[in-house]
């Protein structure tokens, strides 16, 4: 089989794993009813479809559906932007998974080639390849459908050794490529725009020529998603100081490089301007995601830290001196991993690294970096994304967990060369059965990611607990109703209740329904029909805590009607959806006497409110 036939095959298959969730998803709504589009991060990608519904609408500057706060209006997102031109034809939905799907395929073309440029054989470059989609960790030993914590399932010794965490190939997609070319096209044109950036720097070195698309690219990805900027720039540190240290750095070549980067300035001075002017994006840059926990980290890359290590150490070479330097770098990054993973069993604050504590392993990552460092620039950039990119997750800010983007890439590409140098000097048929169980190995995680998809569509439920892959019918008919109004409404609905086996972790037995007891619909009214909800979503809304436990008193508490009230005018609703006695699960306040129902169901009604 010729590498070009081998490439689209990996495309065509890789794609189509993808999209078979969301096919399914589409074949089997209710009659009425329909598919969301989602079942891992609902809430998040409502944000999302908040984006792409204004865009429907003609909105290029945008503001936050998910709170009631005034606001500027003056966020821009290009990608969304864009992709609800295409929802005005096909819904957000479909919009959305033709997205993902595009440049799900377009990733693997693009790592493709700069695979190519490190100069391995065909066999090597193809195996590369299909392990930067399928790599992940030991996740697939310890699986759970929700939570980042082990709480059943497990055994004791595998458990102790990560400290009661699941490894993040359990349930951080955007640290892996398959995982996220299941659940979210705005990683995978994320990553699309990472690899064209650094492949256009490599370029730079020689020509003027890529400058202008480094730049476009940079400046779109500072748009799109800010974090993966600085990421960039300190895997190119890593890559300077290799490129220092072998001489291979000129004058020209950095002029270019700071050219590219220019690229980023006028979507970030556009950044800062928002950030100064809107109370409600200050509110949610203040989000917290920190890094997990470095144990849970190192056992979701493990597998390919090992074998990138190891492939390291034995790149062949007749110069005893550079094989002296590179088991140097191998046992300082060795040194590096063991010793965040030691102190990660002492540590007791969530960003357990202060600035000057980060930049101290940031060091030992660039000089492990440097040590590895050879003639071939590819290959230097490569050892740089996975040292650093190491570090960089535990960068000291509020971002951290984002910097993981495709981490799991630089890993599985060293991770083939560790698996070619170890089963060198074996027989073919050795060498085949060794590459094979590899794959096999590596590739686990993702194939339970993909099972999970399918868990969950079957099951109507999302990994968040508390909403559901599908909307029924009479949620439908408000979201149509909601979809014809004009002007700014606000909405407010109960917040979601998880199903019992969530509460009581009994998840992962398999046989308990995972499906939400009440599935929480005040995203998804931002989301697809573009109305204000109330408390909508647990980062884009500020307080959000207060305002959704608001909300469960109005729903759920038996309060003296004047305080109901109260309650009611402090959220500001226009529309309430009302839960019908059918469909409550627990005794619920019936609204129908606060004013009109403008669609009446027999689970749901919307009450306009008087």
């Amino acid at each position: 089989m010729s590498d070009k036939k081998f490439l689209s095959l990996l495309v065509g298959l890789t794609v189509f794993l993808a999209a078979l969730p969301f096919i399914i998803g589409m074949l089997t709504a209710p009659p009425g009813g329909s598919y969301l589009g989602y079942q891992f991060g609902t809430d998040d990608h409502m944000v999302y479809s908040a984006w792409m519904r204004q865009a429907m609408d003609g909105h290029f500057f945008l503001d936050n559906r998910f709170t009631t706060v005034q606001q500027p209006g003056i966020t821009v997102h290009v990608y969304f932007f864009m992709l609800g031109l295409i929802a005005k034809i096909t819904g957000i939905p479909i919009a959305s998974a033709l997205s993902r799907l595009f440049f799900s395929g377009l990733f693997i073309v693009l790592m493709w080639r700069l695979i190519q440029r490190l100069g391995w054989n065909s066999s090597t470059t193809r195996f590369a390849s299909l392990f930067t989609v399928v790599g992940g960790g030991i996740g697939f030993l310890v699986w759970h459908t929700f939570g980042v914590a082990i709480v059943s399932g497990s055994p004791a010794p595998l458990s102790d050794l990560l400290g009661g965490l699941l490894p993040t190939d359990v349930w951080q997609p955007e640290g892996f490529v398959f995982p996220s070319m299941l659940v979210n096209g705005l990683f995978m044109v994320s990553l699309c725009l990472i690899v064209t950036t650094f492949r256009c720097l490599l370029d730079a070195k020689e020509s003027w020529k890529p400058v202008g698309i480094g730049a476009l690219c940079l400046g779109i990805l500072m748009n799109i998603h800010s974090y993966d900027v600085l990421l960039i720039a300190l895997v190119m540190v890593g890559f300077l100081a290799a490129s220092i240290y072998q001489k291979q750095v000129t004058r020209n070549w950095v002029i270019r490089a700071a050219a590219i980067a220019m690229g980023a300035i006028p979507a970030a001075l556009w950044f800062v301007h928002v950030l100064k002017s809107d109370v409600v994006f200050q509110a949610r840059a203040q989000t917290d995601t920190p890094t997990a926990n470095f144990k849970a980290v190192l056992f979701g890359y493990i597998l390919m830290i090992i074998l990138g290590l190891v492939g390291l150490a034995n790149r062949p070479t007749e110069d005893s001196n550079l094989k002296k330097r590179r088991l140097a770098g191998v046992g300082l990054a060795t040194f590096l991993f063991i010793g965040m993973y030691l102190a990660a069993f002492s540590s007791k604050d969530k960003y357990f690294l202060d600035f000057g504590g980060w930049a101290f392993i940031f060091v030992i990552a660039l000089a492990a970096t440097t040590l590895l460092s050879d003639e071939n620039p590819v290959m230097n950039l490569i050892v740089s994304w996975a040292l650093v990119g190491t570090v960089a997750i535990y960068f000291p800010g509020l971002f951290q967990r984002k910097l993981s983007m495709g981490l799991s890439i630089p890993w599985a590409i060293l991770a083939v060369y560790g698996i070619e140098t170890l089963l060198a000097k074996q027989e073919k048929s050795v060498r085949t059965l060794g590459t094979v169980l590899a794959t096999l190995v590596l590739a686990a995680t993702s194939v339970r990611w993909l099972g999970r998809e399918f868990r969950l569509i079957q099951s109507n439920a999302s990994n968040t607990s508390v909403q559901t892959a599908y909307i029924e019918p009479d949620l439908q008919e408000i979201l149509k109703y909601l979809n014809a109004q004009h002007g700014r409404h606000v909405l407010i609905a109960a917040p979601g209740i998880p199903s019992p086996a969530f509460q009581k972790n009994l998840q992962e037995s398999g046989t308990e329904s995972i499906t939400p007891t009440l599935a929480d619909f005040n995203p998804i009214a931002s989301g697809l029909s573009g109305v204000y909800t109330y408390a909508g979503h647990w980062s884009e809304t500020p307080d959000y805590n207060k305002k959704r436990s608001v909300l469960s008193k109005l729903y759920f508490a038996n309060i003296p009607a004047e305080a109901r009230k109260e309650l009611l005018k402090e959220t500001g609703a226009d529309f309430i959806v009302n839960v019908e006695a059918k469909a409550q699960p627990a005794p619920m306040f019936d609204f129908n006497a606060f004013g009109e129902a403008v669609v009446k169901g027999t689970r749901f009604s919307l009450i306009r409110v008087k």
